[in-house]
């Protein structure tokens, strides 16, 4: 494996557990300075998105697994592509549940004087389920609700919706086009 296949995989692995043990300077570290985020409640600058997350209470609700990671690489550009389970616990009607969200990242790279850099990290979200941490809670999910978001995070984004988040639409999912759109963007901007 070369040293940039290495250094992307390793940055990769580092952005889950700083994010989510709030290691916030090292995980901004991991960005170019006008590097974007995506998420299912935000798009923008990862900046901004590093300030908000840091202002959330930090109690280990949200955590990242991370898989099998493949780099294409072309120059001073990679592509990442990575497996990943999303772990997230909240409160909904009053009974705490877990979303469980299977999907992967897609992030493009940058090689920069300080090494590889995100300059974009983007989700593509596979499957989902939300499961009551009580195995006797009842919970009544509104279905048309719930059908308003894609199959792919559904249950992520009624969670994250239900708590006040503004959800992203369009985001890609297995078959989509938004997920066709994201692989032609990213190839062609692999090739420069």
């Amino acid at each position: 494996m070369s040293d940039a296949r290495a250094d992307i995989m390793q940055a990769v692995a580092n952005w889950a557990l700083w994010r989510d043990s709030g290691r916030w300077e090292k995980l901004a570290s991991l960005y170019t300075p006008e590097a974007i985020q995506h998420t299912t409640w935000f798009v923008g600058p990862a900046a901004e998105f590093i300030a908000r997350i840091r202002s959330r209470p930090s109690d280990g609700r949200s955590q990242h697994f991370i898989g099998a990671c493949a780099v294409e690489l072309n120059g001073e550009r990679a592509l990442a592509e990575t497996r990943l389970v999303l772990l997230v616990r909240g409160t909904l009607q009053g009974t705490e549940v877990d979303v469980t969200c299977y999907g992967r990242s897609y992030d493009r790279f940058v090689r920069t004087a300080e090494g590889w850099r995100i300059a974009r990290r983007e989700m593509i979200y596979e499957r989902d389920r939300l499961d009551p941490v009580a195995p006797d809670a009842q919970l009544k999910l509104d279905a048309g609700q719930l059908a308003r978001h894609p199959a792919g995070y559904r249950h992520l984004a009624y969670l994250q919706a239900a708590g006040g988040a503004s959800i992203t639409p369009d985001l890609p999912t297995p078959g989509s086009a938004a997920l066709t759109r994201l692989y032609a963007e990213g190839e062609r901007w692999l090739k420069g």
